[in-house]
């Protein structure tokens, strides 16, 4: 009897894997390839699709269209509104009387006489003329032309010196009324003033209410008088007044 040889060693001897194919074209693939480099194909992966992407589309497609829809359904009820009639008769109303009855009239009322009024003629009444007295216009006297104050008011005196006398002159105001409160001053202090108007008097500028006080021949008389007034009046001065 003889001994069967022993199986082989599968450690030492490998097996050869199985030969592998593209599904799509047929082409020999590698033991590790995945994708067919003839076609593009997956050989050993398993592309799964993307599941429930169409059911959002399609709802939202199908409201796009019911709305589109409801929009044409309110236009055309709108539109199959009836329309108001623009003669503005009103409908008559249907008769009460039942059929076969004839209307009865309405029984006529004579009206009654009116009472004649009486007519009354008016005697004509005599309007007396009333003769219309001339008036006689008044004759208005033309008023008083003002002429210019020559100097002085109402409460204190002009210039009383002759022409190239000498004054101390106090104050030179712009209305009478300055120059008057500045004179009471002046008088209440013991001295005597007047006024005069600097218009009419060639030594002095024009425009102004002078307020004076003293008559001197020669200036140094009105300079030996001038310290006793400006210890009230610091402004006060000696001037010539010519006409």
């Amino acid at each position: 009897m003889e001994t069967p040889p022993p199986p082989p060693d599968a450690t030492t001897t490998p097996l050869a894997p199985p030969e592998r194919r593209c599904p799509r074209c047929g082409s020999t693939l590698a033991p590790d390839q995945e994708w067919c480099l003839a076609c593009g194909a997956a050989a050993g992966t398993e592309v799964v699709e993307t599941r429930g992407w169409r059911v959002p589309i399609y709802l939202g497609g199908g409201l796009v269209a019911l709305a589109v829809l409801g929009v044409i359904l309110a236009i055309a009820a709108l539109s199959n509104q009836e329309e108001p009639t623009g003669n503005g008769t009103p409908t008559p109303a249907p008769s009460a009387q039942p059929p076969g009855t004839s209307p009865t009239a309405a029984p006529t009322i004579s009206p009654i006489p009116a009472t004649p009024t009486p007519t009354v003629t008016a005697v004509p009444t005599e309007t007396p003329t009333v003769e219309a007295s001339p008036t006689e216009t008044p004759t208005v006297d033309p008023a008083p032309t003002d002429t210019p104050d020559p100097g002085g008011s109402s409460t204190f005196g002009g210039w009383t010196g002759t022409d190239g006398d000498y004054t101390i002159i106090i104050e030179s105001a712009d209305s009478i009324s300055d120059a008057e409160k500045v004179a009471q001053k002046a008088q209440d202090g013991g001295l005597t003033v007047g006024i005069l108007n600097s218009d009419d008097y060639s030594s002095l500028n024009g425009g102004y209410q002078v307020v004076f006080t003293g008559t001197y021949a020669t200036e140094a008389d009105a300079e030996a008088d001038l310290d006793s007034v400006r210890n009230d009046f610091s402004d006060a001065y000696v001037k010539q007044i010519k006409t």
